[in-house]
């Protein structure tokens, strides 16, 4: 009788030990599937273990699977859940072949044996079943990183309808980042890692980096090793900041005692009520700021004038009261033409890159819709010397920037050449004149206007 009853108290102490367990601050589960019975992938193994130790750096308490089948990553994704507490912030990588299927995207096991379509469902991780994971913890802040766009790996057994993976909107609270951008493939990488998660591991590590930096940082470093051909791509709704890395500590040096005969120092000059930013200095937005163009048609002379007002800011995404869609630089993922036809682009029309200083250039691309119709962008943009202009308003100075955009239809033949020339001050977070003209490659000009700023508001 003693016996049990020692036996009784001791099990109950462990559970209550058990339930007592604080969760992680910071918990990710990582999973890196490479061995692969059709079409192997040398690096996701060791993107999965580069990724966990520049995690586990970072604070990140770890869960990490390598090769892992389709019930290994299952029961990895249970333990996750468990472990994921209303406070903590949840990460998630995956590192491997995915594919999208009737809009929905599905990360493959290494056992995956599937002949047709119609049996990924049952065959492959859904990523919505993440998601859904992610959202019943109910926590403020999770991470979905897919490092999966790869090439198809059935071959002609098998052939996806759609190539890479689908957009996915972020709910609230949620960062999701995508190695290419939606509809496109990404390379393995010649390397020990993949091409993405190589410049991933690196930015991670740099201290008080804001994620969408971060993300930035990489974005700008595979589209330029990969001359173009892959651009990683984000969805954010995060409502708080996040840094991987905390900042560092700034050090504040003592002040000498003054010499005991020297005389009184005159009492220091007040600093400026207003700074005056570097030239190429990134925006920042702030609700209610707001410029008005005078938009001149330089084909027949006639004019408009357009407002533009920061309506709210969510996240990266930043909301304007005429109905466009920015980021947090000023780049438009959806513009509202005059007569109410909408221009939507992915990931953005690429107009402010940074840092943006004399002498930088960027190859980028993007993808156009307008009316129904699609077209493909390359476009290319240079940063020239600060200039002085004039406008409405008066004598202004700005970066000289030059865009051209190379498009073309997916539809028919049509093709041709939009240039942009415009001076970006960093003080007004806008350019103060731009200068667009647009023809066809048979010669016809579709569009001439010069744009001037004729006042503006910051909050």
């Amino acid at each position: 009788m003693r016996t049990a009853l020692a036996a009784l108290l001791l099990a109950l102490a462990a559970l209550a030990a058990h339930a007592q367990a604080p969760k992680p601050q910071r918990l990710a589960l990582v999973i890196g599937n490479g061995a692969y019975r059709d079409a192997a992938l040398p690096n996701p193994p060791n993107d999965a273990a580069d990724m966990a130790k520049a995690l586990e750096a970072s604070g990140f308490t770890v869960i990490r699977r390598e090769n892992a089948s389709l019930r290994e990553m299952h029961l990895a994704l249970r333990e996750f859940g468990d472990k994921l507490g209303r406070q903590s912030t949840g990460l998630f990588y995956f590192a491997g072949h995915g594919l999208q299927v009737r809009g929905r995207n599905y990360l493959l096991p290494v056992d995956a044996d599937i002949q047709r379509e119609d049996e990924v469902a049952f065959a492959a991780l859904d990523v919505s079943a993440v998601m859904e994971k992610l959202d019943s913890a109910k926590n403020p802040v999770n991470i979905v990183i897919l490092d999966a766009c790869r090439n198809n790996p059935f071959g002609t057994r098998m052939t996806a309808t759609a190539k890479g993976l689908a957009p996915i909107d972020a709910p609230p609270g949620t960062f999701i980042a995508f190695a290419t951008a939606p509809g496109s493939t990404a390379a393995d990488g010649t390397g020990r890692n993949g091409l993405y998660t190589h410049y991933l591991v690196q930015e991670i590590a740099k201290p008080g980096a804001p994620i969408e930096e971060v993300f930035k940082a990489v974005r700008a470093g595979v589209r330029k090793d990969s001359k173009s051909a892959q651009v990683p791509w984000e969805s954010t709704s995060l409502e708080t900041s996040f840094a991987f890395r905390e900042a560092p500590a700034l050090k504040v040096a003592a002040a000498a005692p003054p010499p005991a005969a020297a005389a009184a120092a005159p009492a220091p000059k007040p600093a400026p009520s207003k700074r005056s930013l570097p030239a190429g200095s990134p925006p920042a937005f702030v609700v209610g700021d707001n410029w008005t163009y005078r938009v001149v048609n330089l084909l027949d002379q006639s004019e408009r004038r357009g407002t533009m007002r920061v309506k709210a800011i969510q996240g990266d995404e930043v909301i304007y009261a005429n109905g466009n869609i920015g980021d947090v630089v000023g780049n438009m993922s959806r513009v509202v033409r005059p007569g109410g036809l909408v221009e939507n682009m992915q990931p953005s029309n690429q107009f402010y890159l940074f840092p943006m200083r004399p002498g930088s250039t960027w190859d980028v691309v993007s993808q156009q819709e307008v009316g129904g119709r699609h077209f493909e962008l390359k476009i290319n943009l240079k940063v020239g010397a600060e200039e002085e202009v004039d406008t409405p308003m008066g004598k202004m100075r700005g970066l000289r920037v030059e865009r051209v955009a190379q498009w073309k239809g997916r539809q028919g033949a049509a093709s041709g050449t939009n240039t942009w020339t415009y001076w970006y001050n960093a003080n007004v977070k806008r350019f103060v004149v731009g200068e667009t003209k647009n023809v066809t490659d048979k010669g016809k000009v579709l569009q001439h206007e010069r744009h001037e700023l004729v006042s503006y508001e910051l909050k």
